[in-house]
């Protein structure tokens, strides 16, 4: 049986400057303006 693998990383998009999103203290930041979205419990 064949097992197929995907990568492991995934790139997210700022939706306000379309900038990458990082990982930074367990919550994503943009790297290019700041922006950090909004947890599910805020």
């Amino acid at each position: 049986m064949a097992i197929s693998q995907n990568a492991t990383e995934t790139t997210y998009r700022c939706p306000t400057c379309a900038g990458d999103l990082a990982v930074r203290y367990d919550s994503f930041e943009c790297t290019d303006c700041g922006f950090t979205p909004r947890h599910g419990s805020d």
